[in-house]
């Protein structure tokens, strides 16, 4: 099984709260470019990132660094 990459999970997370990317990287003070590249899976989640979206989505900045790190060892 292939593992998912954080992008994937952020999609799903945007899509729940009834958005989508377009609003999201404006709701998030990011630049379009930067999300697509995450969203997409050609860039992984930093921990600035990370902060980011925690603030944004409620969670804890540690979940993203944590789906990050759990990719980056199954590759």
């Amino acid at each position: 099984m292939l593992p998912i990459h954080p992008g994937t999970l952020l999609e799903r997370a945007i899509s729940a709260r009834g958005s989508d990317p377009e609003h999201f990287y404006r709701e998030a003070r990011m630049p379009r470019r930067l999300l697509e590249k995450v969203l997409s899976g050609e860039r992984p989640i930093s921990h600035g990132l990370a902060m980011r979206l925690g603030r944004i989505l409620g969670t804890s900045p540690w979940v993203w660094i944590a789906f990050q790190e759990r990719f980056d060892k199954a590759l």
